[in-house]
């Protein structure tokens, strides 16, 4: 086989690289297709994450045919903040060849070995705040928005290379057992007054008040998550970027915030599953007639994922965290969503492990990020 690696840089080219995916999955009856012209503005210089890091895309030709591609990431941020030298890959999708993927995280190993950098971690597309990590077990069901899918072996190439397991991220599955159970209800009520009594409100987003909303989930978002390895934080462009998202798809009675004498101390957010939309939208193209599908089964959503649960230390162990559950399970049910997934659980989140106990939530899915250590002469 002839296989030349080939950076991607121009419209036609990242073109290939944002479209090749759907091809590899053609025949998977679970891979869902995120709209290109969404994919397109996410690895464009109008992501914020650009501001401050870099990315170089890349793929690989196979006898004249795409079988692969993969970026190659320098985070900037991550580095400053663990005084590290660590270099990213991403977005790595390769047809069932070891030589394809291998070219490709050479590519990856020598633009991380030019920049000066140890070791590299990966996938991540383009942060741990990004959807990341291989699927490792979970392989019969449709990813929800924003997570990963992948062929099952992909596990098997990055350790065949040399990667080692950096960390583990689970998905927990809730339905209308969990939501609905008594118990779970029992407790909400109790901590409703217990929180009453301490002056801790829980109300929903105010997305007329946008960047108002934002400038306090930021700083508990940064502040609760700071002890969780890996964590990157978002500046203020970063986190009004995300909740710009959120305000074209989730309602506001899917966003939850918890204050303390007028100030953010938690929130919850919650999607709706968009990929229950998007995978009526095979072609991953909106216009013309990719907008009707989009706006027909957007109606029909019956999953969501609780996406992100971030409360500051002092006011943990409070039933904050119960009783947004609670509401949110009231609203989801007269949306009409009656089950949904709780993702990424990080193995080092204590909070979230917290929640999944409490509730009862069943492990589905588990995905893995992988470290290697690099050096200046690769053997092979």
């Amino acid at each position: 086989m002839d296989i030349k690696i080939v950076e991607a840089t121009g419209k036609n080219a990242m073109n290939y690289f944002i479209r090749f995916p759907k091809e590899l999955y053609r025949d998977d009856p679970y891979y869902v297709a995120e709209p290109e012209r969404f994919q397109r503005k996410f690895m464009s210089q109008k992501n914020p994450f650009f501001n401050h890091s870099s990315a170089r895309f890349y793929i690989a030709i196979a006898d004249g045919r795409i079988a692969g591609r993969v970026a190659a990431i320098t985070n900037t941020v991550h580095n400053q903040v663990y005084n590290e030298k660590t270099g990213f890959f991403g977005f790595f999708d390769a047809i069932e060849s070891y030589e394809v993927a291998r070219m490709l995280l050479d590519q990856v190993t020598e633009i991380h070995l030019q920049n000066g950098m140890d070791r590299i971690i990966g996938p991540t597309n383009f942060t741990t705040n990004d959807s990341c990590g291989v699927l490792v077990s979970g392989f019969d069901k449709h990813p929800v928005v924003w997570m990963p899918y992948n062929k099952p072996y992909y596990n098997d190439f990055l350790t065949r290379y040399g990667f080692e397991k950096e960390m583990d991220l689970s998905s927990f599955h809730f339905g209308a057992e969990i939501m609905g159970k008594p118990c779970f209800g029992t407790s909400a009520q109790e901590s409703t007054g217990r929180l009453q009594d301490m002056g801790i409100s829980i109300r929903n987003i105010n997305y007329e008040d946008l960047k108002g909303e934002v400038a306090g989930m930021r700083e508990v978002y940064n502040a609760s998550n700071q002890d969780n390895g890996g964590f990157i934080p978002l500046d203020e462009e970063e986190f009004l970027h995300l909740v710009r998202q959120f305000k074209k798809f989730v309602p506001e009675e899917l966003i939850f915030i918890a204050e303390s004498e007028g100030n953010q101390v938690g929130f919850l957010v919650t999607l709706p599953d968009m990929n229950q939309v998007f995978r009526h939208i095979p072609s991953g193209k909106l216009w013309p007639f990719g907008f009707i599908r989009y706006l027909w089964f957007k109606r029909k959503i019956s999953k969501a994922r609780l996406m992100m649960l971030s409360i500051l230390q002092g006011f943990r162990n409070q039933g904050i965290d119960l009783v947004m559950c609670e509401r949110l399970s009231q609203n989801l049910i007269r949306l009409g969503i009656r089950e949904g997934e709780a993702s990424y659980v990080m193995g080092n989140n204590l909070l979230m492990h917290s929640i999944v106990q409490k509730t009862g939530l069943e492990k589905v899915s588990e995905y893995r990020l992988y470290r290697r250590k690099i050096f200046m002469q690769e053997p092979h």
